[in-house]
């Protein structure tokens, strides 16, 4: 038996494959990295696709004409399955086509170690779009097998849904990746590509109802975006929607010029940032100069060029002025003297200041989504939805979303600012450890942090209850307890959503809180009544703080006051409790051991 010797490749060699495969080079190291968070990854493409089967496609489909409705002369679950799956791979894009891109050039920079051997731009940005593709491809697959499970695929080409999802992701996400590229400060422009791009193009692009359904002011962007036509591409696919076929013809094609010119911005961004053109500057150099005339000398620091240092000098005599006295230091006693300093106001103070340099459209733009979701779903869904049982009887169907949605938008606000936010300050930027080092104790610091949480919360409940007031959605005068009603539940999720923060140390692992999250919004009688649900369900999603939350201010918005009223607002109190003594001991264990 001979046995075969490895000959290393010669360095001309290996460059030559580099310049050939270089592409799948970049393509495998991407895909190593997602490993990192591959769990996230399939927990998402598979229980992302069956929560909104099982929450949007059967208990929706339950309040939608008493069950018994069709729609496009099928039933509402295959109606939305097909863009359920082409949405599935819009927010991917948003996601692995945004901070990552970004990141490759102004954080990891990841991308000129390639750059500086024989490997092209190109090549480097279309390794990871093969890379992003690869994943979008996957979940396609797990989602339509999903599908074929809950049989709402019954056409034998329903697998032809999952090229166009693809293609619909590339669509969207390669002028997306050519915008990230083009970024070198973040200042929360993804924030509000996600809150004015994403998200509209996800409400209003016939996801959950034909477009039509929509009025003309509202129709064109579903006639832009990208969902909508890979949507309908997936329908035709599916189940056989009847539409000509010049016009889907049309539909493929204008994804695949959409793809084709975003290509077209990455390569030549992708040139501009790692591959230097002659006549343009390059905008990742950093060129230090030394001061003209000042050359540094061991032990005697900086001093111009031919002249000797001056001899150190010491004033002769008694100092005249006296020495003012040390300042008088508070120090307290008792049970609490290492939890808490009484300076609330330090933390507050940073947070506001911080808040003063960065980009403030961001911040006041956090209430938009919720309110989209009350756009889209109250006039698109509206219209197949009569009445609804609420609180005091029948309901028009935005009456009763509405309350629900400014629920969403108080844990919104606060789960953004007690996470991420909370997880960039302890794990990076240490802010939290440079407080504690001061005679700040931790409940400071929790509190702090929870009181701009608690601000933020404010600002967006405030803002959707004033588009519920234009809307004409507030009925009673009760109303009002709305406001302090939903704070309060910006401060449980606060406070148990910096606690959870505490026990994370990858930002991937900040993804398994949209995991919890995502269930929740869709679960928790945000769009439907409870009742649609068997009894042991219920029983399961009334244990859920965010039913609680959803159930308080849909009893204030008409006002009816029960015993269940006071349950909801002990349950709050109870979260509020348990996650500030929670926090804080875990902020005393991390840095004060």
């Amino acid at each position: 038996m001979t046995e075969r010797l490895l000959v290393p490749l010669t360095p001309d060699a290996s460059a030559a494959r580099a310049r050939t495969w270089g592409w799948w080079y970049y393509a495998e190291h991407f895909l190593l990295q997602m490993r990192r968070y591959g769990s996230v990854i399939v927990v998402s493409a598979i229980g992302e696709p069956l929560i909104y089967l099982l929450a949007m496609g059967l208990g929706l489909a339950a309040v939608i004409d008493g069950g018994q409705s069709t729609v496009d002369g099928v039933s509402y679950i295959v109606f939305l399955a097909p863009a359920l799956l082409a949405s599935s791979a819009l927010m991917t894009a948003a996601t692995e086509f945004t901070y990552p891109v970004m990141g490759g050039f102004k954080w990891q920079r990841v991308y000129f170690g390639p750059q500086a051997g024989p490997m092209q731009p190109w090549q480097i940005a279309a390794g990871q779009v093969a890379a992003v593709a690869l994943r979008f491809l996957a979940q396609s697959v797990l989602f339509y097998v999903v599908m074929l499970f809950f049989g709402v695929a019954p056409s034998p080409w329903a697998w032809l849904q999952i090229i166009s999802a693809v293609l619909g992701g590339l669509a969207v996400g390669l002028p997306l990746m050519a915008y990230a590229s083009s970024i070198t400060q973040d200042k929360g422009q993804f924030a509000l590509v996600q809150r004015f791009i994403i998200m509209p193009l996800f409400l209003f692009s016939g996801t959950f109802y034909p477009l039509t359904n929509l009025p003309v002011a509202l129709q064109w962007i579903g006639w832009i975006s990208p969902q909508w036509h890979a949507a309908q591409l997936g329908r035709i696919a599916s189940y056989g929607m009847q539409e000509p076929w010049t016009l889907t013809v049309l539909r493929v094609l204008y994804l695949v010029a959409l793809a084709v010119l975003g290509w077209w911005l990455v390569w030549r961004q992708f040139t501009l940032r790692l591959g230097w053109i002659q006549g343009t500057p390059d905008r990742d150099a950093r060129v230090v100069t030394p001061r003209a005339g000042w050359k540094r000398t061991r032990g005697a620091g900086r001093r111009r060029e031919g002249t000797e240092p001056e001899p150190a000098t010491r004033p002769q005599g008694r100092i005249s002025e006296p020495i003012p006295p040390m300042p008088q230091i508070t120090v307290r006693t008792g049970p609490f003297a290492g939890m808490y300093a009484g300076n609330i106001r330090a933390v507050l103070e940073r947070g506001f200041l911080a808040l003063k340099t960065n980009n403030w459209a961001v911040f006041a733009s956090g209430f938009v989504e919720p309110v989209l979701y009350l756009l889209s779903m109250g006039i698109g869904l509206g219209a197949m939805i009569g009445a609804v049982e609420g609180p005091a009887g029948p309901m028009s169907y935005p009456a009763f979303i509405a309350p629900a949605l400014l629920a969403v938008s108080a844990m919104n606000g606060a789960i953004y600012d007690s996470t991420w936010n909370v997880f960039f300050k302890m794990r990076h930027s240490k802010i939290y450890r440079i407080m504690l080092n001061t005679s700040m104790g931790p409940m400071d610091v929790a509190l702090g942090e929870i009181g701009m949480a608690l601000f933020r919360g404010a600002v967006y409940s405030t803002g959707f209850l004033a588009i519920m007031a234009v809307m004409g959605h507030l009925t009673s005068p009760w109303a009002l307890l709305m406001l302090p009603a939903a704070v309060l539940i910006a401060f449980a999720f606060a406070s148990v959503g910096m606690a959870i923060t505490s026990y994370m140390t990858k930002f991937q692992q900040m993804d398994w809180i949209m995991v919890v999250l995502m269930p929740m919004f869709l679960f928790s009688a945000t769009f439907f009544p409870l009742s649609v649900y068997p009894e042991q369900i219920q029983w399961v999603i009334q244990a859920l703080p965010l039913w609680h939350g959803v159930e308080l201010l849909r009893q204030l918005s008409v006002g009816v006051f029960t015993a269940g009223t006071l349950v909801h607002v002990l349950y709050f109190v109870v979260m509020v409790i348990g996650g500030m003594a929670f926090a804080s001991a875990r902020l005393k264990a991390l840095f004060l051991r």
